[in-house]
């Protein structure tokens, strides 16, 4: 899955353009949907053609986001990851690529956000970062 990262928008925008994250989220929410039923729950309130969502969807699979299957004669679809595993390759390629600019820039940063975030959240961290050396170690 290639992952776009925009820094302004909070959420899913981050990596889902506006008109595909209702898709989205409507396959993580309903599980497999026809491109018909996919149109009818969307097209409100933003007025969409049949063959716009279908575009949509045709590009999201491209990009890995989506996957379809022929059931009965129609072609299903549904998202290629639950929204968990979603995030977390996300996070993973967004992070990856942080780190690729500068290793200690990018740790250093991190640990000064989430503490301005939430001091607690630092904890949290550290009790990864902890477990982590314990497992490899």
């Amino acid at each position: 899955m290639k992952v776009v990262f925009k820094p302004s928008p909070r959420g899913l925008p981050k990596v889902v353009s506006g008109a595909e994250r209702p898709i989205l989220e409507l396959l993580w929410e309903k599980g497999p949907l026809t491109g018909r039923e996919i149109y009818e729950h969307v097209r409100h309130p933003r007025t969409l053609a049949y063959t716009t969502v279908l575009t949509l969807v045709g590009r999201m699979i491209k990009k890995g986001i989506v996957r379809r299957q022929r059931v009965d004669g129609l072609f299903k679809y549904e998202a290629a990851l639950e929204k968990a595993e979603f995030e977390k390759q996300v996070a993973e390629a967004v992070v990856k690529g942080i780190l690729e600019m500068s290793p200690t820039s990018a740790v250093s940063t991190f640990v000064d956000v989430i503490s301005e975030w939430d001091e607690g959240k630092l904890d949290e961290v550290m009790e990864i970062i902890e477990k982590k050396r314990k497992a490899e170690g």
